[in-house]
């Protein structure tokens, strides 16, 4: 009877009192399991393994004829493994599951489910540590992101949902409510650019945005100011419907231009000959014009914020008058005591300049050989020969909003930089700064002729900003955009006045010396004082 038992359940191994008992292998009949281990009163008990015919096996504790304890689980179907407490049969207690694609879970089972807490690792790279509920991350839990960016707070679900703290690796940080994996509810976010949002969120979003930029104060975007003066100017950031946003920490950037005029065009299509050797020789390596809402176009203009020096007297600018734009005379250039009455006076001079054949005293500077060789033109020496120049002001400082608002109390436009294009355009590419080229008519003494120079003296205008109109552009610079959006510009009409001279103070006369007047009362002393010796 014991020999047919076997046979029909193919046992081949140890029994006891006609029980499988020991280590044994049993075929199963419908030849899909195969079980080789250990045995105790006929049941599978102790350790062994449980082999089925697609190639996945259990191999571990066996209770009672079930799977039970400690073991080790292989599915041939999906390439997973799972190495821990099995509660019969089924995944139960503590295991690590080693999925095929990669990502493996560390923690607690309950009935095949990751339930409890636990540690999962997907794919991408992403930790998550907490609670888990049926298979999904769900309680308090962390999870560190591969861009090295962590969660703590509340999961719903696979979903953050509830409180939580978000630190992103750039410096940002939210700290408040969530909903479906997005901020919802209030919350409050440091950026990493400085700024600072602290409200309500609505998937995703922050309730109220700003979306421009506004000037006020002023009446049509428009400021008159006078030469050398400084201004003040305010912005607030604004929604699209004009209300106020209390941004705090946008980072704002104001700068200046003035209108630009491409150079003219002859009648063939060309350019004049003056400009267009200057203009293509800068054109790639200046910046680009930039459009505006006046219905032109713009190029940078210096604009400063720091107090303007104390501006240079008329007399002090005269004492820079070069000696080769002095007058001179044709017997060897001496000076009347005339013409140095007219060179103290903002006016032009004439000056002689030498042509082949015109016998000329040489000027000391050496002023003739370069008129010589430049047909009459004044020699016009580069930066490197002008000595020590005007460093440029230093640009104005980028302000921060403060609930809502900037201001930038002192702003200054300076005096143009040397060459500044759109001037250049205008007047013309200059000879060299108030130098005029003009031709005198023949003598009378030899009938020589000779080019001269018209030159002006420097006077306090050349320090100070052109008279004409200047936009101000104030950009939002914040770096990185704040939720990847930057805020529409505001421009500002800056028109400057010229300003008034001073009225200048006339020396009063003393009287007029009488040098007979000066005889008779010498001689009247010395009269006087022969007297007083005789009588003593």
């Amino acid at each position: 009877m014991a020999a047919e038992v076997e046979r029909r359940d193919q046992y081949l191994g140890e029994t006891k009192k006609q029980l499988r008992d020991g280590f044994g292998v049993y075929n199963y009949s419908n030849k899909f399991f195969r079980y080789e281990g250990e045995w105790k009163s006929g049941r599978k008990h102790g350790h062994g393994k449980l082999l089925m015919a697609d190639g996945s096996y259990y191999e571990g504790q066996f209770e009672n004829g079930e799977i039970q304890g400690h073991g080790f689980r292989y599915w041939s179907s999906s390439g997973n493994t799972y190495t821990g407490q099995f509660h019969q049969g089924e995944l139960h207690g503590q295991g690590v599951m080693n999925y095929r694609d990669g990502s493996i879970y560390e923690g607690e089972w309950w009935r095949n489910k990751r339930q409890g807490f636990g540690k999962y690792t997907d794919t991408t790279g992403c930790v998550y540590e907490g609670y888990f509920h049926e298979h999904k991350k769900h309680g308090e839990g962390t999870a560190t992101y591969r861009n090295g960016d962590e969660y703590v707070g509340d999961w719903v679900m696979d979903k953050r949902q509830g409180h939580g703290q978000m630190k992103c690796i750039n410096g940002t940080l939210y700290d408040g409510s969530w909903l479906n994996d997005t901020y919802n509810g209030q919350g409050n976010m440091f950026h990493c650019s400085g700024f600072f949002y602290d409200g309500l969120w609505t998937n995703g979003e922050p309730s109220i945005q700003a979306t421009k930029l506004v000037v006020i104060g002023l009446q049509d975007n428009y400021v008159e100011i006078t030469q050398g003066e400084t201004f003040r100017l305010e912005v607030e950031t604004k929604n699209e419907d004009g209300d106020g946003v209390e941004d705090q920490g946008r980072e704002l950037q104001i700068t200046a231009g003035f209108k630009w005029q491409a150079p003219k065009e002859t009648k063939d299509g060309a350019a004049s000959k003056e400009s267009s050797t200057l203009f293509d020789a800068i054109e790639d390596m200046e910046e680009k014009p930039i459009p505006t809402p006046f219905g032109y176009e713009i190029v940078r203009y210096p604009l400063t914020d720091q107090q303007p020096m104390e501006e240079p007297k008329e007399s002090d600018l005269l004492l820079a008058v070069p000696k080769s734009y002095t007058n001179l005379s044709e017997e060897g250039g001496q000076e009347s005591s005339e013409q140095e009455t007219e060179e103290s006076k903002p006016a032009d001079i004439e000056i002689p300049v030498p042509v082949e054949g015109a016998d000329v005293a040489a000027d000391p500077t050496g002023a003739d050989s370069a008129d010589e060789a430049t047909g009459g033109a004044p020699e016009v020496e580069g930066e490197e020969g002008q000595g020590e120049s005007t460093p440029p002001p230093p640009p104005v400082t980028n302000l921060r909003t403060d609930v809502g608002r900037a201001v930038w109390e002192t702003l200054y436009l300076p005096a143009p930089p040397p060459m500044y294009r759109p001037f250049s355009t205008i007047d013309g590419v200059p000879e060299a700064p108030g130098v005029k080229r003009s031709k005198s008519k023949a003598g009378k003494d030899g009938g020589r002729s000779s080019s001269s120079v018209k030159s002006s003296t420097p006077s306090l205008s050349d320090s100070l900003v052109r008279p004409g109109e200047y936009v101000l552009m104030i950009h939002d610079v914040t770096n990185p955009p704040f939720m990847d959006r930057t805020l529409e510009p505001a421009f500002v009409l800056v028109k400057v006045k010229k300003k008034k001279k001073a009225p200048t103070k006339t020396k009063e006369k003393g009287p007029k010396w009488d040098t007979r007047q000066h005889i008779a009362q010498s001689m009247a002393r010395s009269y006087s004082d022969m007297a007083d010796q005789d009588a003593s």
